[in-house]
């Protein structure tokens, strides 16, 4: 078995897989219990695959844990200049997010057309991958909790009442209007990233934390797309096969 850790700024996403690829179990935990409710969950596995965007005395932690669980030495992914039939647009490859890295692996492992890739998470980032393979750059913005928060920080506006992600039309009330218009915002800007690429026959990839928040939308407006909420994961064969 081979266990597999997204390890995010918020939570831990981690799956176990067979040396086949196979998925065995999945799940989701809190960044502050994560590794030690995982560690008495599983079993003992041949592999541990990790894709970190947290620091380095982070990383070392986490080494060491997995290191005294399961005798384990845990292979950390990497940005490259090119891995998999990806090529990055970056100079300083190790200067791209791990995360981004590793989609955009999946994503290319999918399937051979274009792709616009979507990681709703605390950031939202958008990163374009041509059919052949090159990357073409990307996008990073706040994400819609976080766009919420600057605003409340950086203004007189007190909203008592936890934010509703749910519809773009003008809002009614200061709370609907705020978080109506982050979320109009970011749909529309997403269906203008990703036109071209559909219109080449590309797949648009929706992955992260509010990945169904952003499908539901795109729904409404019949724009395709793919809900992919372990892509990172699937990335990690790929660097690390």
């Amino acid at each position: 078995m081979i266990l597999e850790l997204d390890v995010g700024n918020t939570r831990l996403k981690w799956r176990s897989v067979d040396t086949q690829g196979g998925l065995l179990a999945r799940g989701v935990q809190g960044s502050e219990d994560a590794f030690d409710g995982l560690a008495k969950q599983l079993g003992a596995p041949q592999r541990v695959r990790v894709a970190c965007v947290r620091d380095a005395q982070f990383k070392e932690q986490l080494q060491a844990r997995i290191r005294a669980s399961w005798g384990l030495e845990a292979e950390f992914a990497k940005s490259s200049l090119q891995a998999a039939g990806v090529i990055t647009a970056y100079a300083k490859p190790e200067s791209l997010g791990v995360d981004r890295w590793l989609t955009m692996l999946a994503a290319k492992a999918r399937g051979n057309g274009a792709c616009c890739i979507v990681d709703a998470g605390s950031a939202l980032t958008v990163d374009l991958l041509r059919a052949d393979g090159q990357h073409l750059g990307g996008y990073i913005v706040p994400g819609l909790a976080m766009q919420r928060t600057s605003l409340l920080k950086s203004t007189a506006i007190r909203l008592p009442e936890p934010p509703v992600w749910e519809k773009t039309f003008p809002g009614s009330s200061t709370g609907a209007a705020i978080h109506n218009g982050i979320l109009s915002m970011a749909v529309a800007w997403l269906i203008s990233l990703s036109e071209s690429v559909l219109k080449s026959g590309g797949t648009l990839y929706l992955t992260g934390g509010d990945a169904q928040l952003f499908s539901a939308q795109l729904e409404l407006r019949s724009v395709p797309h793919e809900v992919a909420p372990d892509l990172v994961l699937e990335g990690l064969s790929a660097a690390l096969p």
